[in-house]
């Protein structure tokens, strides 16, 4: 069995979009659905900020006094921009949690929160196009581990989780994944060639993660009798 999927992260909700606020962060697919969000509220209250001022225009007798007492400058200039930018980050981030609801339903968050790379991983090497992993059994089909990496690759497109370790944040990751009764194969590659270095640093990085979750823990000694 064999399923393929080329992620190239998610499509931008406008050819054009606005700038993003000086303190959003993002990751390497960009912003996350609660940074959306915190920049629209963010230009939400800037468009309430520029509605309050009143209209300045020259009103034919003196340049620079109000057209008119409760004259406000509501039908053009920065708040309509703010209000437009606010509309778009509330649109990105629904798609974002559309997203996550069609790739990964009604899993527990248990699950969809942990990479497939760690929970199931048990070797794999690098390759000229990025790295190779195998995953135990446990995981699956090939379709089985497909539908885990889209799902956790939605995940993390919720809200900052730390993933700076994580490969499968990165964008423009394409995979191969073939399985059979005794594991999967997942050959992940990456479209910019100058990322593959730090996707094999990732990758290295899980599957220790994943060799240190399965190594089962040494038992406490026990504390010395008391006489």
């Amino acid at each position: 069995m064999r399923a393929y999927l080329l992620l190239v992260g998610l499509a931008a909700c406008a050819s054009h979009p606005p700038a993003r606020a000086a303190h959003s962060v993002g990751g390497p697919r960009g912003l996350r659905a609660s940074e959306h969000l915190d920049v629209a509220d963010q230009q939400r209250d800037m468009a309430r900020q520029d509605a309050t001022f009143p209209d300045m225009r020259n009103n034919g007798i003196n340049t620079g006094v109000p057209l008119a007492s409760g004259t406000w400058f509501r039908s053009w200039g920065p708040s309509t921009d703010h209000e437009a930018n606010a509309r778009y980050h509330r649109a990105a981030a629904g798609a974002i949690y559309a997203e996550y609801t069609e790739k990964c339903g009604t899993r527990p968050s248990a699950e969809v929160m942990v990479s497939p790379f760690i929970r199931f991983g048990t070797s794999g090497w690098p390759t000229q196009t990025g790295a190779i992993v195998y995953l135990s059994p446990k995981a699956g089909s090939a379709d089985d581990v497909m539908a885990a990496l889209v799902c956790h690759q939605a995940w993390m497109m919720l809200a900052p989780a730390d993933m700076k370790d994580c490969p499968l944040d990165l964008a423009g990751l394409g995979f191969d994944v073939r399985g059979d009764g005794d594991g999967v194969t997942v050959s992940i590659s990456i479209k910019d060639t100058n990322m593959i270095p730090e996707l094999q640093r990732r990758v290295a990085h899980d599957l220790e993660t994943a060799q240190q979750r399965a190594t089962p823990k040494a038992p406490a000694p026990l504390a010395p009798a008391t006489k």
